[in-house]
């Protein structure tokens, strides 16, 4: 059973989103705040598994309660502004909502806060090793269609072209790397292992939490104040980054990775 806590300054958001919850026979809503101090006070007291969060408060930002929480459980936000999706990234939290929610994205949602405490609750087992293997099983070479990755993972092996990559984010100490047919995998390397092991093109890391396959890139919208949003198929994204990111991420296409825009 996932122990879940919905924190919204909004009461109707907080009752619908429980609503839709209702529909997940392991997910239980065991406390509601409206405000970053009351969400902290309960959670201190209260075994969480997963918050869900919204980022604009009356006493402040979601964020501010994250950097709060010790431990911090699973995160996800959910809020109607995607500028913020980047900042949710870096402070590695599991899915990012945009209202209204959808119900079939929500089912999204749920199915990765289930796989993050099952990747979760193998990393603390006895016995692990501290690190998993992440193999390239050719010489990087870019356009080679024989290269693949290959993710042991707490014994398991995972192995997949490498051009079905299509992102990589930071999550802490962890690297979630994400497939185009929209696995993921939580691998307990850093993003910048990855991106010494990887080809540049198409691999590019466009923000300090996250890499991009560029050749996966299906759709780029250019927004106000320099930034974008990323949409690399499947149930990946859209994914929103910041000026920087985004600049460099023009400056990529620009010399001559030509992707749809």
């Amino acid at each position: 059973m996932l122990r879940v806590m919905l924190v919204d300054d909004e009461p109707p958001a907080r009752r619908g989103l429980w609503r839709l919850l209702r529909d997940y026979a392991d997910i239980e809503v065991v406390a509601e705040a409206g405000s970053v101090s009351e969400a902290q006070a309960r959670a201190s007291v209260l075994r969480l598994d997963a918050i869900f969060l919204d980022v604009e408060l009356t006493d402040g930002r979601g964020f501010d309660l994250v950097a709060q929480l010790q431990p911090v459980p699973a995160i996800v936000f959910v809020t109607a502004h995607d500028l913020y999706a980047v900042k949710a990234f870096d402070v590695a939290a599991v899915d990012f909502l945009l209202k209204p929610i959808v119900p079939a994205r929500l089912a999204l949602t749920v199915e990765r806060l289930r796989r993050h405490r099952q990747d979760a609750g193998q990393a603390a087992a006895p016995g692990r090793e501290q690190q998993d293997d992440v193999e390239l099983d050719a010489d990087p070479r870019p356009g080679d269609p024989s290269q693949r990755i290959h993710l042991r993972i707490d014994g398991k092996s995972v192995i997949a072209p490498l051009r079905t990559v299509a992102m990589l984010a930071a999550e802490a100490d962890f690297t979630r790397v994400f497939l185009k047919d929209a696995r993921d995998y939580l691998v307990c390397r850093l993003l910048r292992h990855f991106e010494a092991q990887l080809p540049t093109p198409p691999f590019v890391r466009i923000s300090r939490s996250l890499i991009v396959n560029l050749d996966q890139l299906e759709r780029v919208e250019w927004q106000d104040a320099g930034r974008c949003s990323l949409s690399l198929g499947g149930d990946i994204g859209p994914v929103a980054i910041g000026r920087i990111a985004a600049r460099r991420l023009r400056q990529y296409i620009e010399n001559g990775r030509m992707v749809r825009v």
